[in-house]
């Protein structure tokens, strides 16, 4: 399957930023294709910003990944010992490591970018509700405007305040 890589920085109306300690976003063909197609529906005050696609498991960014996956599970897990089930969905490589049609995105919204998890996957689940009460309206547009074109949200509540979302293909 062919992929692309796209350095930061604007490609049209979508911004690439990707995560810590990545230097571009992996992702395939026809992901890119329907995230400038989402981005083109939403309104100009809302933009999208592509974080994280393909993540070969065998890179060396794979390697850091996980040492800080590993971490972080002991600390969420001791931080929050009632949500222990969402450890696998929240620290997992959800697709990341398969192909480039599982993608990261956040938003950005009047200029600036939205924190819905001013603390990563550490906010609590409080702190979550609250961000996304008063950002609702911007949220519900994004997430109206990705699954539209063929994208499903994560079905955890934190993966999808990262916007997590994979493109369902259909056969054609």
């Amino acid at each position: 399957m062919p992929l692309m890589t796209l350095p930061r920085g604007m490609q049209g109306r979508l911004e690439v930023q990707p995560r810590w300690p990545a230097r571009q976003v992996v992702l395939a063909p026809e992901a890119w294709l329907r995230l400038q197609q989402a981005a083109a529906c939403l309104p100009d005050s809302i933009g999208l910003i592509l974080t994280r696609g393909y993540e070969a498991p065998s890179a060396r960014l794979g390697l850091a990944r996980r040492i800080f996956r590993y971490a972080g599970m002991g600390v969420f897990r001791a931080v929050y010992p009632a949500r222990r089930a969402e450890v696998a969905d929240i620290f997992g490589a959800n697709g990341h490591d398969v192909d480039g049609h599982h993608v990261d995105v956040s938003i950005r919204w009047q200029g600036r970018r939205l924190r819905l998890l001013p603390l990563g996957v550490f906010t609590s689940s409080s702190w979550q509700a609250r961000r996304v009460s008063r950002f609702q309206p911007v949220v519900q547009q994004v997430q109206q405007a990705l699954q539209q074109q063929g994208f499903l949200l994560h079905r955890n509540a934190t993966e999808a305040l990262q916007i997590h979302c994979d493109l369902l293909l259909t056969a054609t």
